[in-house]
């Protein structure tokens, strides 16, 4: 099991901020990251594949959380979320 943590002053407020629709994806996915992060995401910067972390979460995958993963503390560290805006085709 690993902590799940935020990191800085603003990933707070846009979690408080989510749109209600991507809430219970959110909290899948933090659960995810508690149970297995390496498992809930892809590498964030494909030639580093040890560093920080991305996973999609809510509707269509619009969600977006960037994370780092502290194996030797078993901690993941959040440091951004995110909702990309809905497109219309």
């Amino acid at each position: 099991m690993y902590r799940v943590e935020t990191v800085g002053d603003d990933i707070d407020a846009a979690i408080e901020a989510l749109p209600p629709e991507f809430v219970a994806g959110f909290l899948n996915l933090w659960a995810a990251l508690g149970d297995d992060p390496w498992a809930a995401g892809r590498p964030y910067v494909a030639s580093n594949p040890r560093g920080s972390q991305t996973a999609t979460f809510g509707p269509d995958g619009r969600g977006l959380a960037l994370f780092v993963v502290h194996d030797r503390e078993h901690v993941v560290a959040t440091w951004q979320i995110m909702v990309a805006p809905e497109t219309r085709g």
